[in-house]
């Protein structure tokens, strides 16, 4: 068996994101046109199963908009409630239409609106360019490899955009934890387990990398893993600012190369974002969903500044290609 020893550790296995860590949305006009299309499938069903007056009088762009809100808004609040959960998507439907006042519908209708509202993997977003020549050095020097991510759609269509990107290449569909599919949200350690379980390690045998401070590092860090930040590029342009001020002080000073990113493109239109969700963040990501149930704030960086021991990664990467560094030859026991 390959092994490597890190900080003192042996590892094994590297468990890893997906958003933001081994792919990215595409260009923000992109990612418009595809939400947009997807607001009017939902529409056009709505419109399909429902009495005409159910719905205000409004043009379907209008009505897409104003459903796909207060659908990501009941779904921040139901895993508020209950972070450790991921909620059914189905129910959150049903739920927004009674909110918004359009009526009641069924458990069959409201999962054929959620999935309406599904916005394909393969279609919007973009694997880094490191990602699979990453992967594959790490399996040739002998390291499993696994997934845990935590995402509101899940079933088939994921895994066929998994199976798309030639990520069935490097792992195995049964160490792949979805939240959607299990039902379980990072930072719970049952998600992790799921994972580790599947490919027969320890959790002091494994590396857990991500982007989320709130759901991967604490995650990793409350079952013992060897925790790797791979902050988004808007949060590390701003790590970079404040760590090259003068006189400025960081905890994360030391946790890895601080060159600065380029910043990411516009966002969409600010009126249909919350006032408080800080830049570079969207509105699913695990630092602002679960900023109001894990103090300090919805600003990564005033995690790192908090000096909770909790939120402080082992390492901090800025390419997927740098574990490569970290794990530069595995030992044979």
């Amino acid at each position: 068996m390959r092994l490597l020893l890190v900080k003192g550790r042996i590892i094994r296995c590297v468990l890893f994101d997906l958003g933001d860590t081994l792919w990215y949305r595409k260009d923000q006009e992109t990612w418009r046109r595809l939400e947009f299309a997807a607001n009017c499938q939902a529409i056009a069903l709505l419109r399909m199963h429902l009495e005409s007056c159910s719905l205000p009088d409004q043009d379907d762009v209008t009505l897409g908009r104003s459903l796909r809100v207060a659908f990501d808004a009941q779904t921040r609040a139901r895993i508020r409630r209950d972070p450790s959960h991921e909620p059914d998507g189905a129910e959150i439907a049903m739920e927004t239409l009674a909110q918004l006042g359009w009526g009641q519908i069924d458990r069959q209708l409201g999962a054929a609106l959620f999935e309406a509202l599904r916005v394909r993997i393969i279609d919007s977003r973009l694997l880094y360019d490191d990602a699979l020549s990453t992967l594959a050095e790490l399996r040739r020097r002998g390291f499993l490899l696994g997934v845990v991510t935590n995402r509101l759609w899940g079933g088939p269509p994921f895994q066929e955009d998994l199976r798309a990107f030639g990520l069935f290449e490097y792992f195995d569909p049964a160490t792949i934890a979805i939240s959607a599919d299990l039902g379980v949200r990072k930072p719970d350690p049952a998600i992790f387990l799921h994972t580790l379980r599947a490919l027969n390690v320890s959790p002091t045998e494994a590396a857990m990398v991500g982007d989320s401070l709130r759901s991967d590092i604490v995650g990793a860090k409350r079952l013992g893993l060897l925790a790797i930040w791979k902050p988004k590029p808007r949060v590390r342009e701003a790590l970079q600012a404040r760590l090259v001020a003068p006189g400025a002080t960081s905890a994360s000073a030391s946790l890895g190369h601080q060159e600065a990113f380029a910043p990411p493109s516009a966002v969409s239109a600010a009126s249909d974002l919350p006032p408080d969700l800080p830049p570079g963040l969207h509105v699913t990501d695990d630092d602002y969903v679960l900023s109001t149930v894990q103090g300090p704030g919805s600003d990564p960086l005033a995690l790192l500044a908090s000096n909770l021991e909790e939120y402080k990664p082992d390492l901090m990467i800025e390419h997927l290609s740098d574990l490569l560094e970290i794990f530069p030859k595995a030992g044979e026991l």
